[in-house]
């Protein structure tokens, strides 16, 4: 049975961080338009999830992935807004 939505979102959260992801996360923000470095960080959130799940079934992965597509986005909007200076007061 492939893994939930919710449970995904969980597990990416618990692997995005420097010690599964870091190279990939400090790639992007050195260029936040870069689709390759995007899909780099997608590619390598999706594997450790499915590492630290235990789960690597197909259905599992896509979910995964679809997940870790949606927290690279908003990694890339944040990121974006912190370099803009709008977050400062």
């Amino acid at each position: 049975m492939a893994i939930t939505v919710e449970e995904a979102k969980e597990v990416i959260e618990d692997v995005f961080d420097f010690d599964h992801v870091g190279e990939a996360m400090s790639a992007l923000r050195r260029d936040l338009g870069s689709n390759a470095a995007k899909q780099d960080l997608v590619n390598e959130l999706a594997k450790h999830a499915a590492q630290e799940a235990g789960d690597d079934s197909d259905d599992s992965a896509a979910v995964f992935k679809s997940v870790a597509e949606a927290r690279v986005e908003q990694f890339v909007n944040g990121a974006r807004y912190s370099q803009s200076g709008c977050s400062k007061t």
